[in-house]
């Protein structure tokens, strides 16, 4: 039997992770590119006699970049994601006790080219009605899943990340949180499982530093008809 939360750990909505630094334009990245390329171009102490970069190396890595930065089939996948959903979860404030329930609406549509999917989310627990926004997005370059997350029951900016296998197969994500009351770390887990063209479902799971892993929330995605 898990080791017994605070309540103060288990929130009202979705968790909060890590910042997630990320840059602001594919102008960003480009710049990024060259500037990390150039680098490798410089001579250095015990190989001043290497061959300068030609320009036809800098177009392959800027090529390779390219690539990366265009839809492939994960965001396909997402794309079959859009739509409106119906949300509904139950919340673990103590392990040992029944789950509160909370309820909401989502529309999921992608931003960026293709290249995320976004979600708007109005829901309510309780007598407690709130909104939230987020961006699940893959990453060519590393084949990472992230999700990011935002609302107005906090001002954190919630991130989870794994790695990614065929589109459409479970991803489990992982993240981390400071708990305001006590100022531990709160590790988390998250399970993403896409279950059918109708219905997705995100299981988190996370204890403070010193405590066995316990499940945390249950969001289970219908889609509406």
């Amino acid at each position: 039997m898990p080791r017994r939360l605070l309540s103060a750990c288990a929130p009202a909505a979705r968790p909060a992770f890590t910042v997630f630094a990320f840059t602001k334009s594919a102008f960003a990245m480009i710049a990024f590119a060259t500037f990390a390329f150039a680098l490798t171009a410089l001579p250095t102490p015990v190989a001043a006699q290497d061959t300068p970069a030609t320009p036809s190396d800098l177009d392959v890595a800027m090529q390779a970049w390219e690539r990366a930065a265009q839809p492939g089939p994960w965001h396909a996948f997402l794309a079959q994601r859009a739509g409106k959903w119906n949300v509904a979860g139950r919340i673990w404030n103590d392990p040992e006790a029944a789950p509160s329930l909370s309820s909401g609406e989502s529309k999921l549509e992608l931003v960026l080219g293709g290249r995320f999917l976004q979600e708007r989310h109005k829901g309510r627990k309780g007598e407690i009605e709130y909104t939230g926004l987020g961006l699940l997005g893959y990453d060519n370059a590393d084949s990472t899943v992230t999700a990011v997350w935002y609302d107005d029951l906090g001002t954190r900016t919630s991130v989870l990340t794994g790695r990614a296998s065929g589109p459409g197969q479970p991803v489990e994500l992982h993240g981390a949180m400071t708990d305001p009351a006590s100022g531990r770390r709160l590790a988390l887990r998250v399970v993403l499982t896409w279950v059918s063209a109708n219905e997705q479902r995100w299981d988190y799971y996370g204890a403070p530093e010193g405590f066995d892993e316990a499940r945390l929330m249950e969001l289970v995605y219908t889609r509406r008809r």
